[in-house]
């Protein structure tokens, strides 16, 4: 009888030994669960916004790449909401997550979106502590493809120059800022001592300048101001053609000489 005591005691003995530890992987593997559906999340809402931002890719060739940056980690924000990130293994909130590498609109047009935060699981044990993650998406936007690259005009001997519909004036360098708008946004106060790089004024848009917005958008070379980066004013539709196709148009004092 004395036996069977101490053999029933041995075992509660074990199992208040080993449940604590049976908790803590349990509650560890919920947590790696987590962190997975987390990452997950991240390229899901990811892909949406890059997908949205390259269909619009026309509109966003001027503008810098810093404020395409915080408009996509918005976009990212709104899909996945506050709430998530306050339950998630993300550390501290959404506004800890670093987008400082994510190039939009850069080379070849591309949007590459890199969100780089820290998780970290529900109970640091075993060596499982924070550690750093990161998400990526890169896709490139839908504005068309250089023809000059594609080697359609292999066979040509002219040299090839760019245009746009409207231009009046030929471009020998696709990255000329007359023809790649550089646009900032700026209060409409500021627009009655402004002027652009020739030492215009600038003067409201035939098409949307007639605004009662605070906040208008001017490029540095043009001499109209507009409420909506959706304007035709802000936009380019760049042509590679041979030289002799140029038409009446005379060289870019830019880059044409």
């Amino acid at each position: 009888m004395l036996k069977r005591r101490r053999y029933n005691a041995s075992m509660t003995v074990e199992a208040a030994f080993v449940l604590p530890f049976f908790l803590f992987a349990f509650l560890n593997l919920i947590s790696v669960v987590e962190i997975y559906r987390l990452q997950s999340n991240m390229s899901a809402a990811m892909h949406s916004t890059a997908k949205q931002m390259a269909a619009h890719g026309y509109e966003y060739e001027a503008v810098p790449s810093a404020a395409l940056t915080l408009f996509a980690s918005g976009k990212v924000k709104n899909i996945l909401k506050d709430e998530y990130f306050e339950t998630s293994p993300v550390i501290k909130d959404y506004g800890s997550i670093n987008w400082m590498w994510s190039k939009i609109m850069g080379e070849d047009d591309c949007i590459d979106l890199v969100a780089v935060y820290q998780v970290k699981p529900a109970s640091d044990i075993m060596g499982f502590c924070k550690f750093r993650m990161y998400n990526r998406m890169r896709t490139r936007s839908w504005t068309g493809y250089d023809n000059a690259d594609n080697r359609l005009f292999e066979n040509s001997k002219e040299e090839i120059v760019y245009i746009t519909e409207h231009g009046e004036v030929y471009h020998r360098s696709r990255s000329c800022t007359h023809i790649k708008l550089s646009i900032a946004a700026v209060d409409m106060s500021f627009l009655k001592n402004a002027r652009n790089a020739g030492g215009e004024k600038y003067y409201p848009c035939e098409n949307c300048g007639n605004t009662n917005k605070s906040t208008v958008f001017i490029t540095d070379y043009g001499n109209r101001y507009h409420s909506t980066l959706r304007c035709s004013g802000l936009k380019r539709t760049v042509k590679a053609v041979p030289i002799s196709q140029v038409g009446g148009r005379g060289a870019c004092s830019k880059c044409g000489g």
